[in-house]
């Protein structure tokens, strides 16, 4: 009988450690660049067409965050044309919240860069301010802005991942975005968790 509870012992002690790990929420493989140590994203409060806009507005959603101009030839309308694509194929969850942010305040009021981020999908929204807190706001994520004096303005095309805590997550470049495919996957693994990581 001893010999029995014995072989039992370590046996159960496997079983209730698989059990264990089973359990533990596992970690998400993403395809974007993943920061091992998440900080608060900048808090902000820009103008949208239907007034003021806080990240905090937000919270309890996954954000993706997006700075470009209206009159931009080429990346901004491209990267909001596959977010809205992304955001269609996921089935428009509520729990996914759109923001683009002008890097161009000059020209884009923000009646003008909301209506401009609603030619993707009418859920997005478009924000403007004043140039000063544009800048601080894109400094704070990181966001390259020059222009040139044809009035074209090189900017990093970065789409940023925040979590329902307001915290930067995710990063993702151009590339990843024009691909959709893994950024697609990315979201709705996340977006089934809740967006815990």
């Amino acid at each position: 009988m001893q010999r029995r509870i014995l072989y039992l012992v370590p046996l159960l002690v496997i079983l209730g450690g698989a059990w264990l790990f089973q359990q533990r929420p596992q970690v998400l493989a993403l395809s974007g660049t993943v920061l091992k140590n998440p900080r608060p994203a900048p808090e902000f409060r820009l103008e949208s067409a239907d007034g003021p806009v806080s990240l905090a507005d937000f919270r309890g959603k996954v954000v993706l965050v997006f700075f470009g101009y209206a009159n931009c030839p080429d990346v901004c309308p491209l990267t909001l044309n596959h977010l809205a694509h992304i955001y269609r194929e996921l089935g428009e969850p509520e729990q996914l919240q759109v923001l683009a942010i002008s890097i161009d305040p000059a020209r884009d009021t923000p009646a003008a860069m909301d209506r401009y981020a609603k030619l993707f999908h009418p859920s997005f929204i478009g924000l403007s301010g004043p140039p000063k807190v544009i800048a601080k706001v894109a400094a704070g994520f990181y966001i390259y802005v020059r222009t040139d004096p044809s009035g074209y303005i090189d900017h990093t095309s970065t789409v940023t991942l925040i979590d329902p805590e307001g915290r930067i997550r995710v990063l993702y470049g151009q590339q990843a975005v024009e691909e959709e495919t893994a950024m697609l996957r990315d979201l709705r693994a996340i977006l089934e968790r809740r967006g815990r990581f």
